[in-house]
């Protein structure tokens, strides 16, 4: 890593640390409003603490499996280029390969409102893994904004092939709550949703989604913006979501939290996962030599009783 990078990081309040995690960097940045971690490993953003809070990001003291496709819960993973199981090769990893290999730190600096930017990026040239897995040249990047406000992520896939290029994808955002029992999401109402944990049957949204427990639910051509009301914590986090037109929830409830080598028995109390993304029917192609983005933004604000 350059000297003038890392230079540019240190004047933001930031450093690069080595992290247990798969023995890979982390990005940490210090601010008097807020704090932030990025891991290389996989381009996850780790953690989000505003200045007298909780962080917004659950994390799994779990460090799932030994294996380079071992699966650890936290932050915000990037499923991609397939979410879920991949339809031909069983043996390839759930939720693509962007979040299993190491990702380069590429920019440090500030936007003009002051915000801070850092930019990572994956390309599949300098993975032989990767071209084995896909066979699509690709090139990801992800724009990190962090304010005292919260956070966004600005996500970009690059078509490098001659070949257009099947997508589907999502953030897999794990969002920290006090209790999985008393969260509740809204902006999903009348909204209908593909229940994976009934048989791939479709629902309709009844109200708000309460409790946050037992569920794996895409909703199809959601809208762009929905909140977690969390009253343990009195906050709210406001969730804006572009080039997006599917959101996912997951929690996987006690029974299978407790099958689960990869998650301590109890997290699933403690987040839901509220997913931007682009999944079964929202599939879509990226044309040779295109690019499409996915972005994703959250604010935290306090939750008043209305």
């Amino acid at each position: 890593m350059n000297g003038r990078l890392i230079q540019e990081l240190e004047e933001l309040g930031g450093e690069i640390r080595p992290s247990s995690f798969r023995k890979c960097d982390q990005i940490i940045i210090e601010q008097p409003g807020f704090s932030a971690s990025i891991a290389l490993w996989g381009g996850h953003l780790e953690s989000f603490i505003p200045a007298g809070q909780e962080d917004l990001l659950f994390q799994s003291v779990n460090q799932g499996g030994e294996g380079r496709f071992g699966r650890r819960h936290f932050g915000v993973p990037v499923c991609w280029p397939w979410f879920g199981a991949n339809y031909v090769h069983d043996d390839y990893p759930a939720h693509g390969v962007a979040r299993y290999f190491r990702w380069e730190f590429i920019e440090a600096g500030r936007f003009k409102n002051g915000d801070v930017k850092i930019v990572i990026r994956l390309a599949s040239e300098n993975h032989p893994l990767v071209e084995e897995m896909w066979p699509y040249a690709f090139e990801l990047r992800q724009v990190f904004r962090f304010s005292n406000k919260g956070f966004r992520i600005n996500f970009s896939a690059a078509n490098l092939s001659d070949k257009a290029m099947p997508v589907s994808e999502a953030l897999h955002t794990y969002f920290n709550i006090s209790d999985n029992q008393t969260a509740e999401v809204h902006g999903l109402e009348q909204v209908t949703y593909v229940d994976k944990f009934d048989n791939g049957s479709r629902h309709l949204q009844q109200g708000a989604v309460t409790p946050c427990d037992h569920m794996d639910r895409v909703y199809v051509s959601a809208p762009d913006v929905c909140e977690i009301h969390d009253p343990g914590l009195q906050r709210k986090l406001v969730i804006s979501t572009e080039g997006s037109n599917s959101t996912v929830l997951w929690n996987p409830g006690a029974e299978l939290a407790r099958q689960r080598v990869d998650m301590e028995d109890e997290d699933y109390r403690r987040f839901v996962c509220v997913e931007a993304a682009n999944a079964l029917t929202d599939e879509y192609d990226i044309p040779p030599g295109g690019i499409h983005q996915l972005k994703l933004k959250v604010r935290h604000k306090p939750l008043v009783n209305e």
